[in-house]
C-alpha cells in the first residue's frame, strides 16, 4: 500500500521537474519551506509531500483494497520572477513579476496551472507514468498561504489532490513492462539518480523464492494453514515435499468421483 503512494509521489516529483516556472526547484517531501525559499535564492519553488492515506480492507489484505491518498503540492514565491512570454511577432522574451502582492498572487496562479496541466496531460514519459498510478482523482482543493519570516516575505499556494491508488503488487515473479510499476521501475532505472530506489523497490515486491501458492495466498492476504484449507496450498508427502497428484476423488454424498487431468479436461474443469 505504501509503496504505491511513494512511487505516485516520486512520479509527481519527477512529472513537475522543469516543467513549471520553478524549473528544476521541485523537491520532495521538505519539511522546513521557508529556509529552502531562502536557499534557493527567493525563487518559485515546488514542494511534492502525501498526507492522509487510507484503504478499504477486507479480511487482512492490507496491501489491497481500495486505496485514497492525498498528494499535497505546495507552491511558493519571495522575490520578484521572470516569466517567458512572446512579443507581439512570436519571438521569445520576458516579462518581469514585480515583488508585490499581486505580482506574487500572479506567480502563483500561473505555477498552480501549470501543476495542474502537467499532471493531468500525459505529454512526457513521467506525467504518463503517474497518469497510471492514479486512475482518477477524487477532489482538488486549492489553499492561499502567505508569510513573512527574519524579513522574508512570500506567498504560498497548498494543492491537495485526493488521489485513487493502485495497489502495490503482492509478490511476483514478474512485473509486466507496459504496468505501471513495469513503467515505473525502467523509468528509475534509467535515471542514474534513481537506480538504487529501483533495486530497492523490487527487493520488496519480488516474488523469487516464493512457490505459486504462497503468492496467492499473500494476495489473497491468508494465512497459509487457510490456503491449505481451501486446497491452494499442495499436498505434501512426510517429508514436506509436495506431491504429484494423478488424479483426485470427490465424495459427493458417499457417491466417489475419480477425476484425473484427462477427464477434467473433457469436463473443462
Amino acid at each position: 500500500m505504501s509503496l504505491s503512494r511513494l512511487a505516485m509521489r516520486l512520479a509527481a516529483v519527477q512529472a513537475l521537474r522543469g516543467r513549471t516556472l520553478a524549473g528544476e526547484r521541485v523537491f520532495d517531501s521538505v519539511i522546513d519551506p521557508i529556509r529552502l525559499t531562502t536557499e534557493q535564492g527567493r525563487q518559485p519553488l515546488v514542494i511534492v509531500t502525501t498526507d492522509q492515506h487510507e484503504a478499504s480492507v477486507s479480511g487482512r489484505d492490507l496491501c489491497g483494497g481500495t486505496q485514497q491518498c492525498s498528494l499535497v503540492i505546495e507552491v511558493a514565491i519571495a522575490d520578484a520572477a521572470q516569466v517567458p512570454a512572446q512579443d507581439g511577432q512570436g519571438a521569445e522574451t520576458s516579462i518581469e513579476v514585480p515583488h508585490t502582492d499581486e505580482g506574487m498572487e500572479l506567480m502563483l496562479d500561473l505555477l498552480e496551472h501549470q501543476v495542474s496541466v502537467t499532471l493531468a496531460q500525459g505529454t512526457h514519459a513521467w506525467s504518463d507514468i503517474w497518469m497510471g498510478f492514479v486512475p482518477s482523482v477524487a477532489s482538488r482543493i486549492s489553499r492561499r498561504g502567505a508569510s513573512s519570516d527574519n524579513g522574508l516575505r512570500f506567498a504560498a499556494r497548498q494543492i491537495i489532490l485526493v488521489c485513487d491508488l493502485i495497489n502495490t503488487p503482492a509478490a511476483v515473479a514478474e512485473i509486466g513492462a507496459t504496468a505501471p510499476w513495469g513503467k515505473f521501475l525502467a523509468a528509475l532505472d534509467a535515471d542514474p539518480g534513481l537506480t538504487g530506489v529501483a533495486s530497492m523497490l523490487r527487493a520488496e515486491i519480488d516474488g523469487d523464492g516464493l512457490s505459486d501458492w504462497q503468492r496467492s495466498a499473500q494476495a489473497l492476504g491468508i494465512p497459509y494453514d487457510v490456503a491449505d484449507m481451501i486446497a491452494i496450498k499442495p499436498v505434501e508427502a512426510a517429508d514436506g515435499n509436495p506431491v504429484t497428484l494423478d488424479s483426485v476423488q470427490i465424495d459427493e454424498a458417499g457417491a466417489i468421483t475419480t477425476l484425473d487431468e484427462a477427464s477434467a479436461d473433457a469436463q473443462g474443469a
